[in-house]
């Protein structure tokens, strides 16, 4: 029995592993895998049910088999009691009818006391012969006589359809049986047993059994059937329940592979939709990170441009495009003037605030399809696609006037930062792009050392000895031009606006060559910051300068120089002794002497050069604030620092009729120099209309080609201004004297 279990329910597993084997892959699908262990389950389950019903069945029958044989044998000892008294032919067939009625009962014999056979009834069949008790036997059977359980039995649950019981039969009295003299006390020790015989019997329940059997194997396939139709429709439902599983297999491929922009399907169950509503988040956020990646990858993370490693891409592509196409761009390097002074005077995060409004205003600069970006610190990269040499000047002009009228306000600071290009021409064979950014850098570089705030493009040099030599013979020459005072100086006049009277004139140096000609400063005085002679310039125009004071003072005119003075020449011990000594040498009123330093050296300006200023200051010199605006404009430190002229820069002057923003600025900067009392001056004065405007925004002196060029003799003369009747009111409404 249990083996024709065991092969059914191991059919049936093998017949599912077998389809589960037979997968494409090779590897078990879910479906299958569920089913499986549904119906192992639900088979493990039926054939513990299976035989746990079977032995507990076994347990039962032998329960009621031993019930029934108990009771038989209480009978039969009834019915065969006469077979012990007398031969009683009756008893015997009393016997044989009680035996008929019951099929179970294959043999019943009867012994005497020394267990010899008294009388057998058969069952018709194949039956044991008949035999006389053992000594064993007969010694067992004497032993259960008045016991509590007056029987013995052999069967057990391994084999219960057979039993054999064997019990003695015995009578027993009271000794005293008189009717009144009986005492009832003390019987159970003085009842007499006397032992008549053993009566034996043998059961056979095979009908029972077989028909147990019958329904077991209907039951058994009654399960075999429900787990079939339990797989069937399982199958079925699980397919069902995870088609939208299946469904998710294309969409998570495609996610796999990177594809962000699939589309997953709505699902009907609670389990299922939770898991497409976290893959459509994790899609999302997948794509999020990737455009924060691609974004950081490309992008300088404080000023959003392009960073160096996106830009050296568009510009290999556009090294491509003008191999192909045959027409040039240009590259530009840009380095702001002097930005590190704007972090150590107001910190990083205003240099950074100050990067971001740069990276703006050179956005607005370019074209739409050109390409910027930030290669570091305060260096920017431009790419100028599709122009020549001229187009590219005229976009670096564009750069470089936008970035002069740009104004960063941090605190009471305005900084105006402005920058060096370099640019170098895409054309020809000069397509290496790394060349191309080292030829761009090398005119950024001079650019700054030509002074800055300007731009040069890169001309290429057959051999680096010519390039040294040209420093060489620079050097050369301002070192001859020092020796053999080779210097010339000329005199610029500033003017008094209201009245058009010169009141002193600036003192501009000039290079002498050899065929007459003169060099403007521009071009040399970078190489002499380069090679260190910039303190012996200064030292040059102190003592010329005096010379000329006492070359051109008239009796009963009042002549005043203006010298500006390089940040090197303060880094000298000797300056103010110098000073005093040119000025008594040449008897030189020191009241009549301004000298101009820059608006960042004023700012930074160590002990040692507050210390000289205010030796020369006590010896009664003045001072100028020279190229406000252009740097550190503070309109709280000039109240602090003392000086007796502001001059505004010339890029604020040079489109003033035409830029609001320059009025305003400029009109500002004479109402805080009034308050400070301070007189304003404004450079590159080129025509009437600029200089009637300045009188209108209140600036006090003006100086430029329109108010007198650089000559070789000062002068004191008077410039007339044709002002309108309107012009004249506002003027004498913004005039100091009013």
């Amino acid at each position: 029995m249990k083996a024709r279990i065991a092969a059914i329910f191991g059919g049936f597993t093998k017949l599912i592993a077998r389809r589960n084997s037979n997968a494409k892959s090779g590897k078990r699908a879910l479906v299958h895998e569920i089913l499986s262990i549904q119906v192992m389950s639900a088979a493990f389950v039926g054939v513990m049910a299976i035989v746990g019903l079977y032995w507990g069945g076994q347990w039962v029958l032998q329960d009621n088999y031993s019930r029934w044989a108990l009771q038989w044998t209480e009978q039969l000892n009834e019915l065969g009691s006469p077979l012990y008294l007398v031969d009683d032919h009756e008893a015997r067939i009393s016997l044989d009818n009680f035996v008929d009625r019951y099929p179970e009962i294959d043999q019943v014999i009867y012994y005497a006391k020394d267990g010899s056979v008294l009388h057998s009834v058969d069952y018709p069949g194949d039956i044991d012969p008949v035999r006389q008790l053992s000594s064993t036997q007969l010694q067992d059977a004497i032993d259960v006589v008045g016991a509590k359980t007056p029987y013995l039995m052999h069967g057990g649950v391994l084999d219960p359809r057979q039993f054999e019981i064997l019990a003695p039969v015995w009578i027993e009295s009271i000794p005293d049986d008189g009717l009144f003299g009986f005492d009832a006390s003390g019987v159970d020790d003085e009842v007499l047993i006397e032992l008549l015989g053993f009566v034996k019997m043998k059961l056979d329940f095979v009908m029972f059994h077989d028909r147990l059997l019958s329904n077991m194997r209907f039951a058994v396939a009654l399960l075999a059937a429900f787990l079939i139709l339990f797989a069937l429709y399982g199958r079925h439902a699980l397919r069902k329940a995870l088609a939208s599983i299946s469904e998710l297999q294309i969409p998570i491929q495609e996610l796999a592979k990177g594809n962000l922009n699939v589309k997953f399907e709505p699902a009907q169950h609670r389990e299922i939709s939770d898991i497409v509503e976290a893959l459509k988040t994790t899609a999302s956020a997948l794509s999020e990170r990737d455009e924060q990646l691609q974004k950081l990858a490309n992008h300088d993370s404080l000023t959003g441009l392009f960073n160096r490693r996106r830009f050296n891409e568009e510009l290999r592509k556009e090294v491509m495009s003008v191999v192909r196409k045959d027409h040039s761009s240009a590259l530009f390097f840009i380095d702001l003037d002097q930005f590190k002074y704007i972090n150590d005077a107001c910190g990083h995060p205003a240099g950074d605030r100050l990067l971001c409004k740069v990276a703006d205003e050179l956005q607005r600069s370019i074209r739409q399809g050109d390409v910027i970006a930030r290669f570091g610190g305060d260096e920017f990269a431009l790419l100028i696609r599709n122009v020549d040499v001229a187009g590219a000047e005229s976009a670096a002009e564009t750069i470089l006037t936008n970035m002069r009228r740009m104004a960063h306000i941090e605190g009471e600071q305005v900084f105006h930062v402005h920058c060096s290009i370099g640019i170098t021409i895409m054309a020809g064979e000069n397509l290496h792009h790394d060349e191309l950014i080292n030829q761009a850098d090398i005119a950024c570089r001079e650019a700054k050392s030509a002074g800055r705030n300007r731009m040069r493009i890169f001309s290429q040099v057959d051999d680096a000895d010519e390039r040294g030599k040209t420093d060489v013979n620079w050097m050369t020459s301002l070192r001859t031009a020092l020796d053999e005072n080779k210097f010339e100086i000329r005199f610029q006049p500033i003017n008094n606006i209201s009245t058009g009277e010169t009141t002193h004139h600036e003192l501009l140096i000039r290079l002498r060559t050899e065929d007459g000609g003169f060099i403007s400063p521009d071009a040399f005085l970078p190489s002499a910051v380069r090679f260190g002679l910039m303190s012996e310039i200064d030292f040059w125009m102190i003592r010329n300068a005096a010379i000329a004071y006492a070359e051109h003072s008239r009796p009963g005119t009042r002549l005043k120089f203006s010298i500006n003075l390089s940040a090197n020449v303060f880094e000298n011990d000797d300056l103010t002794g110098y000073v005093k000594e040119m000025f008594t040498q040449y008897d030189v009123r020191p009241s009549d002497i301004v000298f101009e330093i820059t608006e960042s050296l004023a700012v930074r300006r160590p002990l040692q050069v507050d210390r000289q200023i205010a030796v020369l200051r006590d010896l009664g010199c003045q001072f100028a604030l020279d190229d406000f605006g252009t740097g550190y404009s503070s309109f709280g430190y000039l109240q602090k620092l003392q000086f007796d002229y502001i001059k505004i820069d010339g890029t604020f002057v040079q489109d003033l009729p035409n830029n609001p923003v320059d009025q305003k600025m400029i009109k500002l900067i004479a109402e805080v120099g009034r308050e400070a009392g301070m007189q304003t001056i404004a450079e590159y004065v080129r025509d009437a209309e600029s200089l009637e405007l300045l009188a209108e925004l209140g600036v006090d002196l003006a100086q430029g080609y329109f108010v007198g060029r650089p000559v070789s003799v000062p002068t004191n003369k008077v410039t007339p201004i044709s002002l309108s009747s309107h012009r004249q009111q506002l003027f004498r409404t913004n005039s100091p004297s009013s």
